[in-house]
């Protein structure tokens, strides 16, 4: 028989996802998959960052505004000049 998760632990499950997924993008060089845009990734840190915000912990803000910031300053390069 399936048990019906608690609000309490999906809310747990969720929280232990984003963490996982803020440790990965911090400490790897490349943690982004193949198929991840640009745009994408900017999406998923500001989504991060919104989180991270709602919990009051803003040293991890701060270190993925600063991955953000790498991110479009890539986009940046790749658009053609006129």
């Amino acid at each position: 028989m399936i048990e019906k998760m608690t609000q309490e632990a999906m809310d747990n499950y969720l929280d232990q996802t984003l963490i996982e997924a803020y440790d990965m993008i911090i400490l790897d060089n490349d943690p982004w998959p193949s198929s991840f845009e640009s745009k994408k990734k900017i999406k998923f840190i500001q989504q991060l960052v919104e989180y991270f915000q709602g919990r009051e912990e803003y040293e991890r803000c701060a270190q993925l505004l600063t991955i953000q910031k790498k991110v479009i300053h890539e986009l940046d390069n790749r658009k053609p000049s006129n």
